[in-house]
């Protein structure tokens, strides 16, 4: 399978918890520092889970995400918020399923620079340590090498699982009331 091919079989198969994942973070209200440190809450409580889990289980044939909860947490502190206190236990059980979260995740920090200029054209500035951040689009360029070669049929399937329960995680933290704890 070519990197088009396998890609293209994740994002099928991904599509509908994908588009809601997008529709949920794209219609995310950054235009004040109060919705922007909601956002990056549920950032944080997801990213943690993920980041443990990718501690147990890293992902075939590459390394784990970049993890960037400290440039979230610190985003936040700029803000004058703290970050969450996560307690949820996530786990991925095949390292072709922890691939897959990482395609979810790393793809998804494709769309951090269109929330800058959103912010920014809102006339925010500040605490964009984690918007900006390069580390997760490199990332994503190697896994495109990873994504290319040959997979067997059962890894695509732990590699789609996996990827539906990362967009799963952050769709629950997108979910969270998180001014709440923070107010």
């Amino acid at each position: 399978m070519g990197v088009r091919e396998l890609r293209e079989q994740l994002r099928q198969a991904t599509a509908l918890t994908h588009s809601r994942m997008d529709e949920a973070v794209g219609q995310w209200p950054l235009s004040s520092n109060r919705d922007y440190a909601a956002f990056l809450m549920a950032q944080f409580e997801a990213r943690s889970c993920l980041d443990a889990a990718f501690r147990r289980q890293p992902p075939a044939m590459i390394e784990a995400p970049p993890a960037q909860t400290s440039l979230i947490a610190h985003d936040l502190g700029e803000l004058g918020f703290a970050a969450p206190t996560v307690s949820r236990d996530f786990s991925l059980d095949d390292p072709y399923a922890a691939l897959g979260a990482a395609w979810a995740i790393s793809g998804s920090s494709l769309g951090n620079r269109t929330l800058l200029v959103r912010r920014r054209k809102a006339g925010l500035s500040g605490a964009e340590r984690f918007l900006s951040d390069s580390c997760l689009p490199s990332y994503f360029r190697e896994l495109l090498s990873v994504l290319a070669r040959p997979h067997r049929p059962e890894e695509l399937a732990a590699a789609v699982t996996g990827a539906e329960a990362a967009f799963n995680i952050f769709e629950e933290a997108f979910a969270q009331p998180h001014m709440e704890a923070a107010a």
